[in-house]
């Protein structure tokens, strides 16, 4: 399991690379993915930073297997959890941002959706957010941001209620803008990248400055550190303990 990056021209492609857990994102990864945020925003000749998956999933999301748990703990107030601090690099980050989505994306990997530049995905992909079957609250941005693009009574079926929606509700709630047969999705979604990584470099990033820029950024900062502490009650809570045994014990690995 490993997160893969690949420069191909002015873009920076990183693969979630796990497919034998449906791509969930271990501890390991989380950091792989932070060092992979950053080389690309270091980058000059980079425009395009494009995530996707490798195999059947975009990703699982997180890794909530016992193994990957244990090295939580959340009571420490020093402890910040691997997506936290991928979070503040995606908010943070200055290049396009473009989601390959080639399959199911759920959890903290949709959620984050909302603050990529760019989505499209295969008919076969659909998008999970099941928060209250584990007994946690949205992250990722996602209690407002979803709101935002797909409206309040949309974003309440994924965020409050655990409602999947297919490729077609995404496309139609904004999710995404783009929905390609599974069998074309790989080419598709290279000539995409491939067209808008002619673009002119200095123009395509200014505009992305003007349209989130510093304010943007404090603001979804700010909605993720609100996001994050309750999370972190959550998960102490015996009930939410409980229910991610139930859910993520051995027996069901």
């Amino acid at each position: 399991m490993s997160i893969r990056t690949e420069v191909k021209g002015a873009a920076y492609w990183i693969t979630i690379d796990n497919p034998k857990r449906k791509n969930a994102i271990s501890n390991k990864m989380w950091t792989e993915l932070c060092e992979a945020m950053e080389e690309a925003d270091g980058m000059d000749e980079i425009l395009l930073t494009v995530f996707t998956g490798a195999g059947e999933f975009y990703s699982s999301g997180n890794d909530f297997s016992p193994a990957e748990a244990a090295k939580a703990d959340q009571s420490d107030l020093d402890y910040e959890a691997g997506y936290s601090r991928f979070m503040r690099r995606l908010i943070r980050h200055t290049k396009v941002i473009i989601g390959l989505v080639n399959g199911p994306s759920i959890g903290i990997a949709c959620t984050t959706l909302g603050l990529f530049d760019y989505v499209v995905c295969s008919d076969l992909a659909y998008f999970s957010t099941p928060f209250p079957s584990i007994g946690f609250c949205p992250e990722g941005t996602a209690s407002v941001v979803f709101a935002r693009i797909m409206g309040t009574s949309n974003a309440s079926e994924m965020m409050l209620f655990g409602e999947p929606i297919s490729a077609a509700k995404a496309l139609n709630h904004g999710l995404v803008s783009h929905v390609y047969p599974t069998a074309e999705f790989h080419q598709k979604a290279i000539s995409l990248v491939e067209k808008f990584a002619k673009l002119p470099k200095h123009s395509v990033l200014a505009s992305k400055e003007l349209c989130r820029g510093q304010k943007w950024r404090r603001e979804m900062l700010s909605i993720h550190n609100e996001e994050y502490d309750l999370l972190r009650k959550l998960t102490m809570d015996e009930n939410t303990i409980h229910l991610i045994m139930q859910k993520f014990s051995k027996s069901k690995m």
